[in-house]
């Protein structure tokens, strides 16, 4: 398993920190210039806080419509 997680969505990153997630750095999105990447402990936990999210709000987490939250690195 990786060490980091990458989420890609401020409102995911704020959520997981709100839940007491916590931030271990953040990058330029390479895919997207002008946005940020996030990088969390890559946990089981971290990853059923993102699905349990991703189901409570109907999986729209990037702010275009896409369902991108994150990815191990």
């Amino acid at each position: 398993m990786s060490e980091h997680f990458v989420v890609t969505s401020q409102r995911v990153a704020g959520h997981l920190m709100m839940s007491g997630f916590v931030l271990k750095g953040v990058g330029d999105n390479r895919k997207y210039p002008g946005r940020n990447v996030f990088f969390f402990n890559n946990t089981a936990h971290l990853r059923q806080a993102i699905a349990d999210f991703n189901q409570t709000n109907g999986g729209q987490t990037n702010g275009n419509g896409k369902q991108n939250e994150g990815q191990a690195v």
